[in-house]
C-alpha cells in the first residue's frame, strides 16, 4: 500500500516530495488521520490531514522510516485481530 501511494505520488508530479505524498495518501486509506494529527499536536504543531503527515514522517527520520512503521504497525495490528479472534472462538466453545 505505501509503496503503490509513493509511486503515485511520483506519477501525479509530486517530484522530490513524493515519499511525504504518498505518505500522506497510506495515512489516509489506512484511516491513521486522526493518530497524525494527535501526534503531531503532541509534538507542539498545530496542523492537520496531510501536513500533521508531513510533520510526523519528517520527525521520525523521513518517508523510508515512517513506511517501515507504517508497514510493521499494520501488520503487529493484523496479528492482533487474529489472536483476539482466536480467544473469542475458544471463549464461544
Amino acid at each position: 500500500m505505501v509503496g503503490t501511494s509513493v509511486v503515485s505520488a511520483a506519477a501525479a508530479g509530486a517530484g522530490s516530495l513524493a515519499g511525504y505524498a504518498g505518505m500522506a495518501a497510506a495515512v489516509s486509506s489506512l484511516g491513521l488521520g486522526g493518530a497524525t494529527t494527535a501526534i503531531a499536536g503532541m509534538m507542539g504543531t498545530n496542523v492537520a490531514g496531510a501536513a500533521a503527515t508531513a510533520v510526523v514522517t519528517s520527525a521520525v527520520g523521513g518517508a523510508v522510516v515512517m513506511g517501515a512503521i507504517l508497514a510493521g504497525g499494520t501488520a503487529a495490528s493484523a496479528y492482533g485481530v487474529y489472536q483476539a479472534g482466536k480467544w473469542v472462538g475458544k471463549q464461544l466453545k
